[in-house]
């Protein structure tokens, strides 16, 4: 095996100092001189008419400098579907849907003018559950749209018919996940200032700076070279802040522009939970054919979607978790429909595995049903059928790597899986699952491209300036970047400056998604550090008369091979270089496209990631049958993640996921009246585990070296999240005899349902 100096080394943040002091910049801390503070006014219908908008009163208040309407944002603009204007004109179609906004010297002015705007509605009639909005005769939220589905993505492999009718056994489940906030630390946030050329420098705390001033072009007509996007330190993304995609951002924009100052708008925590969009409700029904041996024969799942009254990543979500189900077993036949479908209710966007860990959760917590009725281990039924490096799956993907059988055993044996099912305690269970996520993804109709960037600069004293695409939205993927320049480079980690969020210094790349940041942009520094570090091999091959093959580059020094007391400094390589006759800087970029292929639109096959990354939960809880109160005891999380480059970051990502998933699992849900109003809009009453919630975690770390990435890396982020929610159903029902088929699983449904099975 190759050791290495950097890569695969516990390694702490390399911005821990400025963020654990407090000196590090977020958006929330831009201050500019002169600034305003915008505020928008949304409507209170769910669904109505427009049929006039005065601004007058407001427009004659002291300190208010600028209110516009739709008339002043004119811009379409969406991810999936161009469904969307920053303020509407004509009518809206959820309670929030924005229509004004005002920038004034300070907050309470702002929000006083809001309540001097007059907006007339007419009230139209609405529909809030995605089953009725499909049906004949519902409200039309989107004219055009039939039966308000947004999208229908679909996947029709093999004959799924055929095999239903080879099976022994046909099970038909339904099952259904909540809406859940991203609780981002930082809420979301811009400052929007134009200078006197018509310049617009834009903060904005993004996942995808490059494609947020690309978007901001387009929308704009100005072109993206008059654009300067910045994002410092971003306060948790987790997917919602992916691109420019909300109102507010074009709001900000254009109150700037009219009012020629700097304006900020920020969302209160309030907001935050319901306009900064969450993880989509999914109502799921799967049938599974299966063999008597266990063999899974074919599986059809139908997914509908609650897209809410805009599309935003809806259709994205609605797609990529029936990709990831024929990409798990080793069935090859399979069916997925998936249903995009608008309601007049606030709208969800992407979240930590985008879709993927709601399809999952429906397809594991039934295959656990169906060990369950069929008397099977649910360890050895899904062991009997993971796929497996070098299978091609139902979905088309080509798995150069794949460690989930490993996965699934150390994790099971981790927890005790074989000891205590054979010694069960009276009100414990365990339960198990299993998932797969890409690493990288081409799933966008029309956009065959998945690529990072990076460029490389050594300067006079051998330090080095490293600038990214990916944005660190706190995953700690700087630390592992800087780990692969260092490794590559044989420079040391503190020497290397790495920069991130800004579109004037730093290349163009698609940020921070699709858990891509070390393979991906991974790859893309590792090219870039190769072409420096032959820069600098070559000069000083000149410099002592060598062959740059007979030379090595460790702890910053430049050395012949063969006689190690040969050496240079780099930084002396680099001035050696650099200030002479036709001299040249060191410095160094790289573009890279990640090696996958768009699938097909007609079946939806093809080899849509570089690479998959697999995991297992296992999962041991005690349940008081008194009160229904679930105590997790344990939690075993096994990750498939290619090349650990930061072991320590890696466990941190598992550990945050785990978080993450009991929460998704057992306590966290937007709850919303019945015009989509958000009843716990508050940290106090939305339910978000606590340190003192949070059971033992065992982060267990798979390496399978799948070299499509970085020194063999893939993604860990995302995978991470999957699996828990699935796992935690399991176990309860192994204490309790009842599978809970709709998330969250609180302590009322469990008390409930055990009321029912004693009156039976």
């Amino acid at each position: 095996m190759t050791k290495y100096d950097f890569v695969g080394k516990d390694v702490p943040r390399v911005d821990a100092d400025v963020k654990v002091t407090g000196e590090a910049m977020f958006t929330t801390d831009v201050k500019l001189p002169n600034m305003l503070w915008g505020r928008m006014l949304r409507s209170p219908l769910p669904h109505a008419k427009i049929l006039n908008i005065d601004t007058s009163k407001a427009e004659r208040l002291n300190g208010v400098k600028a209110v516009i309407t739709g008339e002043e944002t004119p811009f379409v603009f969406g991810v999936s579907h161009m469904d969307q204007t920053p303020l509407q004109t004509e009518k809206v179609r959820y309670v929030g849907d924005p229509v004004a906004a005002v920038a004034a010297v300070n907050l309470d002015t702002a929000l006083e003018a809001l309540d001097l705007i007059q907006v007339d509605y007419e009230p139209l009639p609405a529909v809030f559950d995605p089953e009725e909005a499909m049906k004949e005769g519902a409200p039309i939220i989107h004219e055009g749209v039939e039966r308000n589905i947004a999208a229908n993505p679909r996947y029709n492999i093999g004959d799924v018919e055929k095999a239903f009718q080879n099976a022994d056994h046909v099970f038909e489940d339904c099952l259904e996940t909540q809406r859940v906030a991203h609780v981002c630390p930082e809420p979301h946030n811009c400052v929007a200032v134009w200078d006197q050329s018509g310049k617009l420098t834009f903060y904005y705390c993004s996942q995808m700076p490059s494609v947020t001033r690309v978007q901001l072009s387009k929308a704009l007509g100005i072109p993206e070279s008059k654009i300067r996007v910045i994002t410092n330190n971003v306060g948790g993304g987790f997917g919602s802040r992916a691109t420019s995609k909300f109102p507010m951002d074009f709001a900000a924009i254009v109150l700037a522009r009219k009012a020629g100052r700097p304006v900020r708008i920020e969302y209160t925590r309030d907001e935050e939970f319901i306009y900064s969009t969450f993880r989509h409700k999914f109502i799921m029904t799967v049938k599974t054919g299966i063999k008597n041996d266990g063999t899974i024969t074919g599986r059809h799942i139908t997914n509908v979607c609650d897209n809410g009254a805009y599309s935003d990543y809806g259709p994205v979500v609605t797609n990529v978790g029936g990709a990831m189900q024929g990409t798990l077993y080793r069935f090859m036949d399979y069916r997925y429909d998936g249903y995009t479908v608008y309601t007049n209710l606030p709208y969800g966007g992407a979240m930590r595995g985008i879709g993927n860990p709601q399809v999952h959760y429906a397809g594991e917590t039934q295959l656990n049903m169906i060990a369950d009725r069929l008397g099977m281990d649910p360890l050895e039924l899904r062991l009997k059928n993971v796929v497996r490096t070098g299978d091609e799956t139902a979905s088309g993907a080509i798995l150069k790597s794949c460690g989930l059988a490993e996965c699934l055993e150390e994790a099971a044996d981790k927890i005790g899986w074989k000891e205590k099912r054979a010694n069960p305690v009276p009100n414990r269970g365990l339960g198990i699952a299993c998932g797969v996520h890409f690493t990288g993804v081409r799933l966008s109709p029309g956009i065959d491209a998945d690529f990072a960037g990076a460029t490389l600069t050594v300067n006079d004293d051998g330090s080095v300036n490293l600038a990214t695409s990916c944005v660190d939205i706190g995953s700690g993927s700087s630390t592992a970047l800087t780990q692969i320049a260092a490794e590559v480079l044989g420079i040391e980690i503190e020497k290397i400056n790495t920069i991130f969020g800004d579109t004037e210094t730093c290349p163009m790349g698609w940020g921070s998604r699709a858990s891509r940041n070390t393979a991906i942009g991974g790859m893309a520094v590792q090219k870039a550090a190769e072409d420096a570090r032959k820069q600098i091999l070559k000069a000083a091959g000149e410099k002592l008369e060598v062959h740059p093959d007979d030379l090595d580059i460790r702890n910053s020094t430049v050395f012949v091979k063969s006689a190690p007391g040969k050496s240079l400094d780099v930084a002396d390589v680099v001035r050696f270089n650099r200030y002479r006759k036709d001299g040249q800087a060191v410095m160094a970029k790289s573009h890279w496209d990640a090696p996958s292929q768009l699938a097909d639109p007609v079946t939806g096959r093809g080899n849509f990631s570089m690479a998959f990354s697999f995991g297992a939960k296992a999962i041991e809880v005690e349940v008081d049958p008194g009160t229904g109160r679930i105590k997790v005891l344990n939690v075993a999380a096994s990750q498939d993640l290619g090349k650990a480059i930061n072991p320590l970051g890696a466990i941190g990502q598992i550990e945050g996921a785990v978080h993450m998933g009991l929460g998704f699992a057992m306590s966290e849900e937007i709850v919303l009246d019945d015009t989509g109003r958000m009843k716990n809009n508050y940290l106090l009453d939305y339910r978000v585990l606590t340190p003192l919630d949070m059971p033992p975690v065992s982060p267990i770390l798979v390496e399978t070296d799948d070299r499509a990435g970085a020194f063999g890396a893939k993604g860990v982020g995302e995978m991470a999240t999957i699996g828990t929610p699935d796992a935690l159903v399991s176990a309860v029902a192994g204490a309790t005899g009842l599978f809970i088929t709709d998330l969250p699983i609180t302590p009322e449904k469990v008390l409930m349902g055990l009321k029912r099975k004693e009156s039976k």
